[in-house]
């Protein structure tokens, strides 16, 4: 065998052994160096546990509570009955998350919180189109400035997300789809 041969036939061994060792050593380094980012949401992650129970009633004054609502997702926000612009768009927005769930669209049930004494405009009610409204009799117990976010409920009574009002609406209905999804026999 000539010095050549040898040669060759060890570049050929080494060669084996790093495609053999390469998989091994590359999934490590994945695993503990650099480390995966999973689990990420666009909303703001809420503590889960239960919305604490607050007075409210419905428009015509009949007792309301969120129980009402249990085996929905429940997509609420909270307002006053003045409803300006943005919050115009935030109801609409709301109705166009459930619209883009498609099939799953039952699931999901949209809440507008009335926090003061006020009659909600004709243009406020057009915006809401078939959202429930329940007027807040005393303050709404949800984590952060209501007045600048949405909030997303699950179909036991837990508040799980948090989201901007001026959220991106593509992420919303994606991160709402996947929630649908993975969320089967819960609602």
């Amino acid at each position: 065998m000539s010095t050549t041969d040898k040669k060759s036939g060890r570049r050929t061994l080494f060669l084996l052994i790093a495609i053999t060792i390469a998989p091994v050593l590359a999934s490590y380094l994945a695993y503990y160096v650099w480390k995966p980012q999973g689990g990420m949401t666009y909303g703001e992650l809420l503590k889960v546990g239960p919305v604490p129970a607050f007075a409210m009633q419905t428009l015509d004054g009949k007792p309301a509570s969120l129980a009402e609502f249990k085996g929905k997702w429940v997509l609420a926000m909270a307002d006053g009955a003045g409803c300006a612009a943005a919050c115009q768009d935030t109801l609409h927005a709301l109705r166009q998350y459930r619209i883009a769930q498609g099939k799953e669209m039952p699931r999901i049930e949209r809440l507008w919180l009335l926090t003061d004494a006020g009659q909600p405009s004709a243009a406020a009610l057009a915006a809401a189109d078939g959202a429930q409204l329940r007027r807040a009799l005393a303050p709404v117990p949800l984590p952060g400035e209501l007045a600048t976010g949405f909030y997303l409920i699950d179909p036991l009574g837990n508040q799980v997300l948090r989201y901007p009002r001026d959220a991106q609406p593509g992420q919303v209905i994606k991160e709402l789809g996947k929630i649908l999804k993975n969320n089967q026999n819960l609602g």
